[in-house]
């Protein structure tokens, strides 16, 4: 018996949360808009929720995921801030009534020892809102908000996909880590509850992780293989490595893990048969910061989209859709990601 699985048995996993409103539609597919890093305060960023409201206009969503530094933390210094920060978060997907869900970054708890909530009173705040779909998350493990909810297909009838929230911690934790990992019993819930997903529905579901911090393996990946979009700064990974990306080889079920953080990087590549990549940033109080007449302002800015079809969920469809309106070329071709990175 492997360690992992000798670890397993030491464990009891509840089986995946159901979110039977997340599911395709009549066409058959299923689109996710997923942004990051809005860094809001309780003073309104007018112009990233309008971004926001924008995008959504444009693309459509499904679903509206939140990858992490919802707010900044060190900026908010009441209950009453927070609280305003959080419908600042809210404010676009619920006036446009679109499900939407949030993961949690470094900085989205960083007021706490001033306002004394910690991420699940902040998570509560979240799921009061009629439109967030986070609420039925794992409570027995490492992070608040771990979550796995599957996409049905457009008849109700059977899973199609696979999405996996996950909270990838907060700053440093110790003087050799400059930021926190995804720990054992995290990357154990999400190995096990994969392997219970396919033994319930007979067969693995494909699907997308998504959290704030990338893995150690986005570096590799850069530093080896193609990539698509923009790499401007360094990933800002944890040095200690959690084995999260060794269990989703060993499942296969996961096809793509996508993170924030990284305000300036867009890129998407493929590797060991996983595509990593990252959404830009959304909110105008983060860096970068540019003058208004800057015409890249815009363009620094955006969120990335997903499509998933009920016909083909093992090869979904991404691309970036920037501030400015435009979309990358990915969202124009035909070809798989795999054959794009060739």
């Amino acid at each position: 018996m492997s360690y992992l699985l000798l670890l397993l048995t030491l464990i009891s996993v509840p089986m995946e949360a159901a979110s039977p409103d997340l599911k395709c539609n009549a066409s058959g597919e299923f689109k996710i808009l997923m942004i990051s890093d809005l860094h809001y305060r309780a003073e309104p960023d007018t112009r990233g929720i309008e971004l926001t409201r924008r995008l959504i206009a444009v693309e459509k969503p499904d679903l509206v995921l939140v990858a992490g530094d919802c707010v900044t933390g060190n900026k908010n210094f009441t209950v009453a801030e927070v609280e305003n920060a959080v419908a600042n978060v809210a404010s676009a997907m619920e006036q446009m009534k679109t499900p939407w869900a949030v993961t949690f970054g470094n900085h989205d708890a960083e007021h706490s020892p001033k306002t004394h909530l910690g991420k699940e009173q902040m998570m509560r705040l979240y799921e009061s809102y009629p439109h967030n779909v986070n609420a039925g998350w794992e409570r027995a493990i490492h992070g608040v908000g771990n979550k796995n909810a599957l996409i049905w297909n457009a008849a109700g009838t059977r899973p199609v996909f696979s999405l996996w929230l996950i909270d990838s911690g907060d700053g440093a934790v110790t003087p050799e880590d400059r930021w926190d990992w995804i720990h054992t019993d995290q990357v154990l819930w999400y190995y096990e509850t994969s392997r219970q997903v396919e033994s319930k529905y007979g067969a693995k579901i494909p699907g997308l992780m998504f959290f704030h911090i990338p893995l150690p393996e986005f570096t590799r990946m850069v530093n080896s293989k193609k990539i698509i979009g923009e790499r401007r700064e360094a990933e800002g990974s944890s040095t200690t490595n959690g084995g999260l990306f060794s269990a989703v080889l060993e499942r296969g079920d996961v096809k793509g893990i996508f993170c924030g953080h990284d305000h300036v990087n867009n890129y998407v590549g493929l590797y060991r048969g996983v595509a990593l990549g990252y959404d830009g940033v959304v909110g105008y109080a983060a860096y970068p910061r540019m003058p208004d007449d800057d015409p890249s302002l815009n363009r620094s800015r955006g969120g990335r989209v997903f499509l998933i079809k009920e016909s083909d969920p093992w090869h979904f469809k991404t691309w970036m859709r920037f501030g400015d309106g435009t979309a990358n070329w990915e969202s124009q071709s035909n070809r798989s990601l795999e054959e794009q990175l060739k």
